[in-house]
């Protein structure tokens, strides 16, 4: 168990990592469920993981760098193993301008395309996790000026 221990410890302080994440990299190793329970309890006792930080760096990241929407975000959380409500706590907690400024800049990246061929962008933009209303709402904006 140390060993693993340490191999996780070293892997969880590379980056931020959920629970899922390490169950999923110890069972593929062939770890007992015995094992993976201790060392999972032995990471977040440590500090190595936390759900809170976690979820603040998902939620950045993905925003910030990819661009995703709400609802992505939230589908992508719970592929990671959290519940719905606690996905969407995480994303109705955070700056709600980040989102506006991120589905912005992907508006500005289709600015062109918006006017040729709006529906396109809206089937992308709402692929990316955001909502009809935002999207229409900055589009007008865009249309403005």
């Amino acid at each position: 168990m140390e060993e693993w221990l340490n191999k996780m410890r070293k892997w969880c302080s590379i980056r931020e990592r959920c629970e899922q994440d390490v169950r999923t990299k110890m069972k593929n190793a062939g770890v007992t469920e015995t094992e993976l329970h201790q060392v999972i309890a032995r990471l977040i006792e440590e500090e190595f993981m936390s759900e809170r930080r976690f979820l603040e760096s998902y939620i950045r990241t993905h925003i910030e760098y990819k661009g995703w929407g709400p609802h992505k975000i939230v589908n992508g959380l719970k592929i990671k193993g959290f519940d719905s409500s606690s996905a969407w706590d995480a994303v109705n907690s955070w700056d709600q301008k980040a989102f506006e400024r991120a589905l912005s800049r992907l508006l500005e990246r289709r600015a062109g395309e918006w006017k040729e061929n709006r529906e396109r962008v809206i089937r992308f933009l709402v692929s990316r996790g955001y909502r009809m209303e935002d999207i229409l709402r900055q589009g007008a904006t865009l249309e403005q000026g």
